[in-house]
């Protein structure tokens, strides 16, 4: 069975009164992502970069997404005035 794993950026430093946050760099994201790829036991079949909105990313259990300043962040104007923060992720597809 192929099943994909996202490795996006964790949180360095939060923001005071819930203001924006540090992120670690895209850089930190790819050696995250080869750690695990180096500690498990799975083929990989590809690996890809992926933009997606920070309410998609699901948080692990050491971190919370949200705004950030980091080479890895986006704002995406969608409308008038409307952005959707969005982060720069790799996405690991895999069979175990």
């Amino acid at each position: 069975m192929i099943k994909y794993k996202d490795f996006a950026p964790r949180i360095t430093e939060r923001g005071p009164f819930g203001g924006p946050s540090e992120y670690e760099s895209f850089s930190e994201v790819v050696s995250a992502a080869n750690q695990w790829i180096e500690s498990t036991k799975i083929q990989v079949i590809n690996v890809e970069t992926v933009v997606l909105p920070d309410w998609s990313i699901e948080s692990t259990s050491d971190d919370v997404y949200g705004v950030t300043t980091s080479n890895g962040y986006y704002p995406v104007m969608i409308s008038q005035g409307l952005k959707i923060d969005c982060f720069q992720c790799v996405r690991v597809w895999y069979r175990e």
